[in-house]
């Protein structure tokens, strides 16, 4: 497994068979561990291949250029003061974006993420706290700034984390969606696939506002990825018909390469 972890890291088209390998092998992990321990266990390993950052190869400068040359711009249209960034990661390229006029709050269900971050850049205005996006209380903000989170998550666990950032009573939501994707398929928490918050199960309105990363991942595979900006309210007036209390009930077995790539953009859940 490590010979061709490095591997998928120098050649893009190797990336999909190490997904399925870790897919079938964090299939088992996830029965007994929490989910603390899994994304630990994963910051530990690199397991998000991440070559200039441990939260993965879309943290790396290269992905997000475009944000660090957007993401100012929304702060000041929408008037932003407060910010809470969850998960923060490593704080690899959030550290380059001027927060001078933002109270930012990092936040990480890693804890050793947590310290580090803590003893290298926290600052007056810019404070790192351990909390978990599903179980723990958040702060109330002007802007809660999710990305390459959910895209992680269950269905039955994206709706916990998003009753969660509702019911902390922020004003606006800032996370990853991929919005060329037509359907969206169930996971195991700790995997990964693209979703599109716009479409079933979640049924969000047009964002705000989007800011399309130009992500060059798996020659271009991803290239809708993008970021898409909601009023919480709004959030939360859409989740009362979200059909998502059978999530996870019936996830298929994907035995190799050629069947993640049929799997994305399908449907596999029957609601």
């Amino acid at each position: 497994m490590r010979i061709v972890k490095k591997i998928a890291k120098q050649i893009p088209g190797v990336r999909l068979v190490y997904r399925v390998l870790c897919d079938w092998s964090g299939r088992y992990q996830m029965k007994s561990k929490s989910m603390e321990d899994l994304f630990t266990d994963i910051y530990r390993k690199n397991g998000f291949l991440g070559k200039d950052s441990v939260s993965g190869p879309g943290s790396d400068v290269q992905q997000t250029s475009i944000i660090t040359r957007e993401l100012p711009a929304l702060i000041e249209a929408f008037k932003i003061s407060t910010m809470l960034d969850i998960p923060c990661g490593d704080f690899h390229w959030m550290k380059s974006i001027d927060l001078k006029n933002t109270a930012y709050t990092g936040a990480d269900i890693v804890e050793e993420l947590i310290q580090e971050n803590s003893a290298k850049y926290g600052r007056d205005g810019v404070r790192f706290h351990h909390l978990n996006l599903i179980t723990d209380n958040l702060p109330k903000v002007d802007l809660v700034f999710c990305r390459d989170c959910l895209v992680h998550f269950s269905f039955a666990d994206i709706a916990l984390a998003l009753e969660n950032v509702c019911n902390s009573e922020s004003k606006y939501f800032l996370t990853t969606t991929f919005v060329g994707r037509n359907k969206n398929h169930d996971i195991r928490t700790g995997s990964w696939r693209p979703i599109n918050l716009e479409r079933f199960p979640f049924g969000f309105p047009k964002p705000l506002r989007v800011i399309q990363e130009g992500c060059t991942e798996d020659e271009g595979a991803f290239g809708d990825k993008s970021l898409g900006l909601w009023r919480i309210a709004d959030i939360r007036t859409c989740s009362r018909d979200w059909p998502l209390s059978r999530a996870t009930s019936s996830i298929p077995e994907i035995s190799s390469a050629s069947d993640m790539k049929r799997t994305e953009g399908r449907s596999t859940l029957d609601f």
